[in-house]
């Protein structure tokens, strides 16, 4: 009797490319935001929350330097900020946050996280974003 095995790295990274958790969510036209390319290492999404503007954005902030950013520039005013993140300590992500004032109320967070080089970034900048959005909820007052 033969077998036949398939190499063990295509199975792991096979595996691995089946698991990764999808957190895409519609993206609004008026992202203020520049929209992702068309390649697999941008994630980009949005999430209402029933809270004023700047609350959110302080806790984006407070979301973002949890994280440990390698740098984050802010725009007090404009509300929104970059962060910059190192991954396997060579590459640099970019990640794009603007609050916006909902229509009657609430507000929007717009997140985007994308590498800057490579055509696939296996999940990392989606699971950074859902990493994010925790630490949003958990730095909002209750």
């Amino acid at each position: 009797m033969t077998y036949r095995f398939v190499r063990p790295p295509l199975v792991v990274l096979g595996a691995l490319l089946l698991s990764l958790p999808s957190y895409a969510q519609p993206v609004a036209d008026s992202s203020p935001l520049q929209p992702c390319p068309d390649t697999p290492n941008c994630e980009e999404t949005q999430r209402s929350y029933d809270t004023d503007p700047d609350t959110l954005f302080s806790a984006t902030r407070a979301a973002l330097n949890r994280l440990g950013p390698a740098s984050i520039e802010t725009q007090e005013r404009a509300r929104t900020a970059h962060a910059v993140y190192r991954v396997a300590l060579v590459f640099k992500d970019d990640v794009h946050v603007a609050v916006t004032a909902g229509e009657s109320t609430g507000s929007t967070l717009h997140v985007r996280s994308a590498s800057r080089v490579g055509y696939s970034d296996l999940g990392v900048n989606a699971r950074r974003v859902e990493r994010f959005f925790d630490a949003v909820d958990k730095a909002l007052p209750q």
